[in-house]
């Protein structure tokens, strides 16, 4: 458990607070999920997603497009989405 801990805390250091925050206000935004909900989202999604592919994705979903356009986007949304139930459903 700790070395999962100290690996999520590593992973999710590798993001900017700026994105941190950004991920935050999509997520409670336009997902409605509350706070604790996406800041799960965000510590699961830190374990595997890169910053810049991160950033990609928020810059996609703020231009309202779909990130079904890009694999590597696509997938993105598909670990962000299944990472969004799991963290609704503790």
């Amino acid at each position: 458990l700790v070395l999962l801990t100290a690996f999520g805390a590593r992973s999710l250091a590798s993001y900017s607070p700026a994105q941190s925050e950004q991920f935050m206000d999509w997520c409670t935004g336009a997902k409605s999920a509350t706070e604790s909900t996406c800041s799960c989202t965000l510590k699961s999604v830190a374990q595997t997603v890169p910053a810049a592919t991160l950033a990609q994705f928020l810059t996609s979903q703020a231009s309202g497009g779909s990130f079904n356009f890009n694999a590597s986007l696509a997938s993105t949304g598909a670990m962000v989405a299944s990472s969004l139930a799991s963290c609704a459903s503790r």
